[in-house]
C-alpha cells in the first residue's frame, strides 16, 4: 500500500524476519535491474529503493501505528547508511 509520498507499505502476515528481508531484496533488487535514470537526483543516476523491515509477532500488545513507525525508522537508517539497501529489526519480548 502506499502510504505517503514516496513511502509503500507491504504486510506479509505469517512471513518471519528471514522471509521478510527476502521479499525486501526482490524488491530492490528488482527495482536496480529496471535501471530507470534519474536525472534530476544529486544522489544515485538510477532511481533505487531504501527499504525498512520491521516484524512482530501477531500475539504482540504492539500497536499498528507503532509498527509502522518502527519499520519507518529502519528505512531511515537504510537512507543514513548509504541508500539501495535494506535495514531490519524485529521485536524482541523485552519491546513487547
Amino acid at each position: 500500500a502506499r502510504y505517503g509520498g514516496e513511502e509503500f507499505s507491504c504486510i506479509l502476515p505469517n512471513t518471519d524476519s528471514k522471509g521478510a528481508v527476502a521479499i525486501a531484496e526482490k524488491i530492490r533488487a528488482s527495482v536496480e535491474e529496471l535501471d530507470i535514470p534519474h536525472r534530476n537526483s544529486t544522489v544515485a543516476d538510477h532511481v533505487t529503493v531504501s527499504l525498512g523491515v520491521f516484524t512482530v509477532s501477531a500475539y504482540s500488545k504492539t500497536n499498528p501505528g507503532e509498527i509502522v513507525a518502527r519499520a519507518d525508522q529502519q528505512l531511515y537508517r537504510a537512507k543514513e547508511t548509504g541508500r539501495n539497501k535494506i535495514c531490519f529489526a524485529e521485536m524482541t519480548e523485552n519491546d513487547d
